[in-house]
């Protein structure tokens, strides 16, 4: 039972805690093969709701005489062709000369190709909420679980949260199996483990993790179904919330599970011996272990030119640097090391600021906050509507601000600057990470100005050396033991006839065949 269970548990009156205790005794019990009292139990423990459909049906026996029957399933969940092509329409058309058995329905009259036969009503709720349908028969006290899922959902679509111009165009959606699927079109090999999970003692959500099982390290794959196997919780709605159940330091601001909704490359990192998480219901696949240059890497770099892709990432390596720093710079050198700067710029800049009543602390912030401000308003506005608000806002705001000396134009071209190079990298949560240690590093720069900003930076590498990501350091792929094993890194990006070697920091099965 997970913490929340036990808390509700705890402060529930004692009838409805006496009731739980029966409704979960009952549960275990073999059904009576009543049809009535059967039908009606299952009722009950469903708090009879109204999307529950109950079809009786009168089936003549061989003898003459009649039996009752039931189908049972769940209005939006089941596939209502299956379950009438497949399973009524067989059960009224039996022959009147069959001696009517569940076992000859389920061998010479059911069509549908998955069958199972439970006779608890603990089975038969969970094969109704995970969508199959029931048939009852008077007189039997098994019950047969017919496959029939059929929920809507959304089909196969472009990636949304990272778009490319070359490379596959399929992403992940809210279904398990279609998820699955998808990765087993791009990796044909038996070897590939999908071992099944279940999470949430009340949304019994269902995941897998996958891997190969020749490539993969086992003490990480272990790890990973320990974590998994320790989470106590009553539901998980989206991967995102096991996040913090499988970090190594969940209150550091760095992620260290990488997440994605492409297929193809959640098959790479697969291929690379990594281990992926998948959970029914989000669109979304999260990738362990994880080191922090993996964030600045993007999949379109792996399907150009390997200069063009090695270039690129030297520039987003600098947005992330500009992003972190570059309102911290700004900060230190007009408060405290105005000599850094040749005399017509400083002139320039002081001139510009000549008006203005803040100091540079307070200026830098008043915008870093605006753009933030301006950024999650065009995020929850409808789309076309956000993208004017974001321009629109920015243009109207920034100029005004120029205008009435809040700001000095200098500080409003950095802060422009800034925000492209957060844009710039291609990890949401990285980005986040990004944003998020920049306010830290501006205090600082106001009070001990460049001194300030060399010691955060020494901070936050430190907090990065010690951090870890399933027993893999977070800055592992920046150390390499030997630079010939090196293929893939922020730095260069070799040829696709020239990757001969997994990450090392794997610690198994290190050589691409």
């Amino acid at each position: 039972m997970g913490k929340l269970l036990k808390k509700s548990a705890a402060s529930a009156p004692s009838g409805t805690l006496t009731e739980a205790v029966e409704l979960l005794e009952q549960s275990v019990e073999q059904l009576s093969g009543d049809l009535e009292k059967d039908l009606n139990l299952i009722r009950g423990a469903t708090q009879n709701p109204s999307d529950l459909i109950v079809r009786e049906l009168l089936l003549e026996k061989g003898d003459g005489s009649e039996i009752r029957a039931a189908v049972l399933y769940i209005d939006g969940l089941a596939e209502k062709d299956i379950v009438h092509q497949c399973v009524i329409l067989p059960l009224m058309q039996i022959d009147a000369n069959a001696q009517v058995t569940l076992t000859y329905i389920e061998n010479f009259v059911i069509t549908a190709s998955g069958i199972k036969r439970v006779n608890t009503l603990h089975e038969s709720i969970a094969g109704l909420l995970y969508s199959n349908t029931l048939v009852l028969l008077d007189g039997s006290t098994d019950i047969l679980l017919i496959t029939s899922e059929g929920w809507e959902h959304r089909f196969v679509s472009n990636p949304t949260s990272e778009p490319i111009i070359r490379g596959p165009q399929d992403a992940f959606n809210e279904v398990l199996r279609t998820n699955t699927a998808l990765i087993r079109r791009k990796i044909k090999d038996p070897k590939l483990v999908l071992f099944p999970i279940q999470i949430g003692t009340r949304t019994l959500t269902d995941g897998v993790i996958a891997y190969l099982q020749d490539v993969a390290n086992p003490s990480i794959v272990n790890e990973v179904k320990r974590r998994l196997a320790k989470i106590e919780t009553e539901g998980i709605l989206d991967s995102g919330q096991l996040e913090d159940y499988l970090k190594d330091s969940p209150y550091s601001p760095f992620p260290q599970i990488s997440s994605t909704e492409r297929a193809d490359k959640t098959a790479a990192a697969i291929l690379e011996g990594k281990i992926v998480v998948l959970v029914d219901g989000t669109p979304f696949a999260l990738t362990m272990p994880i080191t922090f240059t993996e964030f600045l890497l993007a999949t379109e770099d792996y399907y150009t030119n390997f200069w063009a892709a090695t270039m690129i990432r030297w520039v987003r390596f600098l947005a992330m640097l500009m992003a972190l720093m570059l309102p911290s710079i700004y900060i230190a050198i007009t408060t405290f090391h105005q000599e850094m700067l040749p005399t017509e710029l400083m002139l320039a800049i002081a001139s510009n600021r000549s008006g203005i009543p803040f100091p540079a602390f307070s200026e830098a912030l008043i915008m870093e906050i605006s753009l933030e401000l301006l950024r999650e308003a065009s995020l929850r506005l409808p789309g076309t509507m956000g993208q004017t608000v974001g321009i629109v806002g920015a243009l109207v705001i920034g100029q005004a601000a120029v205008q009435a000396n809040i700001v000095g134009p200098v500080l409003t071209i950095i802060v422009s600057f800034t925000a492209i190079g957060a844009f710039a990298i291609p990890n949401y949560n990285a980005s986040l990470a990004i944003r998020l240690l920049r306010f830290p590093i501006m205090a600082l720069a106001a009070v001990l100005g460049i001194f300030g900003i060399v010691f955060a930076t020494g901070c936050i590498l430190i907090h990065m050396i010690h951090l870890r990501s399933f027993g893999v350091s977070y800055l592992a792929s920046l150390t390499p033991q030997s630079l010939q094993v090196v293929d893939d890194s922020v730095v260069l990006k070799k040829p696709a006839f020239a990757l001969k070697y997994r990450p090392a920091f794997l610690g198994f099965k290190r050589h691409k065949p």
